[in-house]
C-alpha cells in the first residue's frame, strides 16, 4: 500500500439514496458510486502494488510471439494497442541438427499473414526478428561448420524480411539454451552474426543491436557459463526447477525458486530486457516418468470422473482419452501455470534487482496468444509493467 503521503483518506457520503466513495490519492480525487467500489479499491490496490521508487527508468512494452503463422486476431491487437506494446519478438525459424543429412538446418519456417503485418507496423509496434539455436546443434558441428551456419541463417533472415517488406530491423536477437560444452561455438556464432548484421543495411538499421536470451543457470552459473559479447541479454524469467522431476512443483514460475538463481543480478555484467511468463501447459508423467507436456488440454477437460486432484496435480483413476491422447490409469498432469500472484511477486523481485545500468530496457510477456490474454486480462499486465517503471 502507499504510505500516509500518497494516500490521505478515504470518504464515504451518501447523495440521492447513493453511497459514494471519495479518495485522495497523490492529491487525486477519485469518486465512484457503491455498485463500482469493488472495482475501483481493486483498481487501486493494483496501481499501487508495484509502486515503487526506480529514477529515470524507461520500459519499453513487448511480448513474443511464437507460433506457426504470424497472424493476429482483433482480441490480440486490441491487447497489443490497449497495452501501449512497442516491440514484438518474431520467431522466424529455429536450427536444428538433421541426423539424416548429419548438418544443422532451419526448420518451423514462419509464415507471414500479410494483413497482420500491415497492421501490426501502421500502430509502430518493432518486429524484431528472433532465431532459436537448440544446444544440441551446436555440440555437433566444428567452428568452420559455425561460420557457414551464421551466413546461412542471415541469409534467410533477409530473405524472410525482404519477401515481407519489413523494415530494418533494430534489433537481432539468438535464443539459445547454451552449456560449458556449447560455449565456445556459440559465442563463435554471436561473434559472426553481429559481423553479418552489421553489414546488412537491408535488413537491419545502421545501429543495431545484437542481443540474446539469457537463462537462469546462466546468471547464476556466468563464472562457467560465460557471458556472451551481445549488446543486451534478454533474461528470461522462466522455466526453472527441474521438468522431467515428478517433485518439482511448478517448473514455469516459482519465484522462490527462482531466487535461488538470481541473488546476484545486480552484478551481472550485461544490461538486460526481461521476459515473464503468462504461458501454462500440463507436465505427463507414468509410473514417475515424465512423458512429456501436453498443452492442448485446460483444466476445465480433465472430467472429475476420470481421476483426483491433489493441488495441482490430477491423477487418473481409469483408461482415459482426451483430445486423442490415450491415459492410463494411474497416469498423472502436472498443471503448471503462471499465476497472477506469482507473476506479481516475480516482478517485484527482478525490478529490485536490477542493477543501475537497466535504465533503458524492455519488460515483454511470453508469449502472444489470445487464450492467454483471456486469463491474463489487461489491467493485471498492465499492473506488472508499472513494476518495472
Amino acid at each position: 500500500m502507499p504510505n500516509d503521503k500518497s494516500f490521505s483518506y478515504i470518504r464515504v457520503y451518501k447523495v440521492g439514496g447513493m453511497i459514494f466513495e471519495r479518495c485522495k490519492v497523490n492529491k487525486v480525487w477519485f469518486k465512484t458510486a457503491n455498485h463500482f467500489r469493488i472495482p475501483v479499491i481493486v483498481l487501486l490496490l493494483f496501481l499501487f502494488s508495484c509502486q515503487q521508487s526506480t529514477n529515470d527508468r524507461q520500459v519499453t512494452r513487448g511480448f513474443y510471439f511464437w507460433k506457426s503463422r504470424l497472424v493476429v486476431s482483433e482480441n490480440e491487437k486490441k491487447a497489443l494497442t490497449d497495452l501501449k506494446t512497442s516491440k514484438l519478438y518474431i520467431k522466424l525459424f529455429d536450427v536444428e541438427w538433421n541426423e539424416d543429412l548429419q548438418s544443422v538446418q532451419p526448420v518451423a519456417k514462419l509464415e507471414f499473414d500479410t494483413s497482420s503485418v500491415n497492421q501490426l507496423l501502421h500502430y509502430k509496434i518493432q518486429l524484431t526478428p528472433v532465431v532459436f539455436v537448440t544446444n544440441e546443434s551446436l555440440l555437433k558441428i566444428d567452428s568452420a561448420a559455425v561460420v557457414t551456419l551464421a551466413q546461412k541463417m542471415m541469409k534467410l533472415t533477409g530473405e524472410m524480411m525482404k519477401r515481407q517488406k519489413l523494415p530494418p530491423a533494430s534489433e537481432f536477437q539468438l535464443d539459445c539454451d547454451w552449456t560449458v560444452s556449447s560455449r565456445q561455438n556459440y559465442f563463435l556464432l554471436i561473434r559472426e552474426v553481429k559481423r553479418l548484421i552489421r553489414t546488412d543495411r537491408i535488413s537491419f538499421t545502421d545501429s543495431v543491436l545484437l542481443s540474446a536470451t539469457i537463462r537462469l543457470h546462466q546468471v547464476k552459473y556466468s563464472s562457467k557459463s560465460g557471458v556472451p559479447a551481445v549488446d543486451k541479454g534478454l533474461l528470461m524469467c522462466y522455466n526453472m526447477g527441474t521438468l522431467k522431476n515428478p517433485a518439482t512443483k511448478n517448473s514455469i514460475l516459482d519465484t522462490e525458486e527462482l531466487k535461488k538463481y538470481l541473488n546476484g543480478l545486480n552484478s551481472y555484467p550485461l544490461p538486460l530486457d526481461i521476459a515473464l511468463p503468462i504461458f501454462s501447459w500440463n507436465v505427463y508423467f507414468r509410473n514417475n516418468t515424465y512423458k512429456g507436456i501436453v498443452s492442448t488440454l485446460s483444466t476445465k477437460e480433465l472430467p472429475v470422473e476420470a481421476g483426483t486432484w491433489q493441488n495441482n496435480l490430477f491423477t487418473f483413476s481409469k483408461d482415459t482419452v482426451l483430445k486423442d491422447i490415450s491415459f492410463q490409469k494411474n497416469d498423472q498432469l502436472r498443471v503448471e501455470e503462471s499465476s497472477n500472484k506469482e507473476l506479481l511477486l516475480t516482478a517485484k523481485y527482478i525490478s529490485s534487482k536490477l542493477s543501475a545500468r537497466n535504465k533503458h530496457f524492455t519488460v515483454s510477456f511470453f508469449h502472444t496468444d489470445e487464450l492467454l490474454l483471456n486469463k491474463h486480462p489487461q489491467h493485471e499486465l498492465e499492473t506488472l509493467f508499472r513494476c518495472f517503471n
